[in-house]
């Protein structure tokens, strides 16, 4: 993984993302009422800020609130195409079926353009394509920037909820969501044990960085364990 995300850096990153270490900073609970509220009374106010939060060139009048209410909204709408659409990502991926996987991403952004699943494999193919040097490949860095930097405003967004303590977890709607955030935001390759509790995804780390020092990181799982649940009663 150390190695996929140098290479992704190498190739397509203009400037970093904006990872802000463990200076003080002001961060926003996710009030899951309130977005509940606001998906089902209000759902295309949330397609519309998803689609700014999506839009090809950042939009920086955004608030802090809109970009999460835009993102973890977006869990409301389509709750049921993570987990299945996520596994075949990574299964293209592995298999180095970059095309096939960049292709299935782009489907899968059509249903939610804020999918970091999807993103962080258009990302990874993208760049893998690019290292091909048979040139048998129809992708180009900018193509793979415009993913990046989109992916970037994601991992901004669940940073802005917490720290990764206890009192002040990360907020997530998919597991896969913590792995990418601790690699490409925080640059934790090794996470060493991972436990839950009632609401909580808890990982000792084996090693920190520079924007990460805690022993310890906190991910709030409510939205995830909702989705799963979910999915089980509807079989």
């Amino acid at each position: 993984m150390r190695q996929i995300v140098l290479a992704v850096f190498a190739f397509l990153v203009i400037f970093p993302m904006t990872s802000q270490g463990q200076e003080v900073r002001v961060t926003m609970r996710v009030d899951w009422e309130r977005v509940r509220e606001a998906a089902e009374k209000k759902p295309q106010y949330i397609k519309e800020l998803v689609s700014r939060l999506s839009a090809n060139e950042i939009d920086t009048t955004m608030t802090w609130n809109e970009r999460i209410l835009a993102y973890y909204g977006q869990s409301f709408l389509t709750p049921n195409t993570e987990l299945s659409d996520g596994m075949e990502l990574d299964k293209l991926r592995n298999e180095k079926k970059y095309e096939e996987c960049l292709a299935k991403a782009k489907d899968v952004l059509q249903t939610n353009p804020v999918s970091l699943k999807a993103l962080y494999n258009a990302v990874i193919s993208i760049t893998m394509m690019l290292k091909d040097t048979t040139g048998h490949h129809e992708v180009s860095r900018e193509e793979g920037q415009v993913y990046f930097h989109r992916m970037s405003r994601i991992l901004n967004t669940i940073a802005k909820t917490g720290d990764g303590t206890e009192e002040k977890p990360f907020y997530v709607t998919a597991v896969s969501d913590e792995y990418i955030f601790m690699n490409f935001y925080l640059e934790i390759g090794e996470t060493g044990k991972q436990y839950m509790t009632d609401r909580f995804d808890v990982f000792e780390l084996k090693e920190t960085s520079k924007y990460y020092s805690n022993p310890k990181i906190y991910f709030d799982i409510t939205r995830v364990l909702e989705i799963e649940r979910g999915l089980f009663e509807n079989k």
